[in-house]
């Protein structure tokens, strides 16, 4: 038994064995293959020349979009709500009625005032025209009245005329504090009312790129809302002062548009397309291989492909600006480079 054991054992030691030295022996056939074929047959690639071109580098700016002109408008006087002239949401011309206030009481008031503003006056030129029996004093107490009354008339008339209460400018009531039969007091706020016939964009820009603008300049102007919709706009302001960061308010007015209209708080982009002054060599993105941190590229020298390091700059739709590692006229692979290791010989495609 213990014969029949150790024959077993043998046996299996020994397929093992020969399984082993046949997966060895067909790796160095395949390893031997793959190199015969790197050093022997030439890869078939397509190729593309160094050559000079001009890059275009987009830079932008992230803002808020804010109204032209934006108000809070209050009650200037004690009064009852007894009509409303807009809701929110609604657009109101300039002078438009918002709200009208009881005045009733007022204009009892004032008709009161009147009548003693006609006594006053009667009674000071009365005084003035008599000859005898009057003093100054007499004349100078009638003048105090008047004035007093005039006063009185005057100040009833605006308080007449606050009871009415209109738009100062054209815009959209964004807010709305009150309805019909309630009573307002001085200083609550009755509407807000937003201007976004015109917009401003406010940006914040670093102290090394205030460079860029110029009071009254054209900007284009972008936004996420309206894909390739480019709006112009014009810069209102600059800030004479850093913020902590050492970054600049600016302000760019932006007429709003009826076809793709844009509203306060949306977010926009301020940028400017910089073309580069001095020509840069480019290759197709195509011939680009590894990664932007460690960029390569492969040089075809007397049909044998180099592997290259290379300093890639900025970009386009086709081609990458190239800062170090070739020159201009020499040739790259742009395109069989899944076949490709340094040192292959390669076959240029027609």
């Amino acid at each position: 038994m213990k014969k029949l054991n150790l024959i077993i054992i043998v046996v299996v030691l020994l397929v093992l064995f020969l399984i082993v030295w046949a997966l060895k022996a067909n790796q160095k056939d395949v390893q031997s293959n793959i190199y015969h074929k790197d050093l022997n047959s030439a890869a078939t690639v397509q190729v593309d020349t160094v050559k000079t071109s001009e890059f275009t580098e987009s830079v932008c700016y992230l803002g808020t979009f804010s109204p032209q002109r934006e108000v809070t408008i209050s009650s200037q006087t004690l009064g009852k709500v007894i009509k409303v002239g807009v809701e929110e949401g609604s657009h109101v011309v300039a002078g438009a009625l918002i709200v009208q206030l009881d005045i009733d009481v007022l204009k009892a008031q004032l008709n009161s005032a009147k009548a003693s503003y006609d006594n006053a006056s009667i009674t000071l030129k009365r005084l003035e025209e008599a000859k005898d029996g009057v003093t100054q004093v007499q004349i100078d107490n009638a003048r105090t009245q008047l004035l007093s009354a005039k006063y009185q008339l005057d100040l009833l008339k605006k308080q007449i005329s606050m009871g009415t209460i209109k738009a100062p400018f054209s815009g959209i009531i964004t807010l709305k504090n009150f309805d019909l039969g309630a009573v307002v007091s001085p200083g609550t706020p009755i509407v807000e009312l937003t201007d976004i016939s015109r917009l401003k964009l406010e940006i914040n820009i670093p102290e090394k790129d205030l460079f860029r603008f110029i009071k009254g300049q054209k900007v284009a102007i972008a936004t996420d809302v309206y894909p390739g919709v480019t709006f112009e706009g014009r810069t209102l302001f600059i800030s004479s002062k850093a913020d902590a960061s050492h970054n600049y308010a600016i302000k760019i007015l932006i007429q709003n548009s009826t076809k793709n209209p844009l509203k306060a708080g949306m977010y926009g982009r301020a940028f400017f397309d910089e073309t580069m002054s001095e020509s840069s060599i480019s290759i197709p993105r195509s011939a680009l291989i590894g990664s932007t941190k460690k960029p390569q590229v492969f040089v075809v020298e007397n049909r044998v492909a180099h592997l290259r390091d290379i300093q890639i700059g900025m970009s386009n739709d086709t081609h990458i600006q190239i800062l170090r590692g070739l020159k201009e006229n020499e040739i790259v692979v742009k395109g069989g480079i899944v076949n490709l290791s340094d040192g292959v010989k390669v076959r240029i495609a027609q």
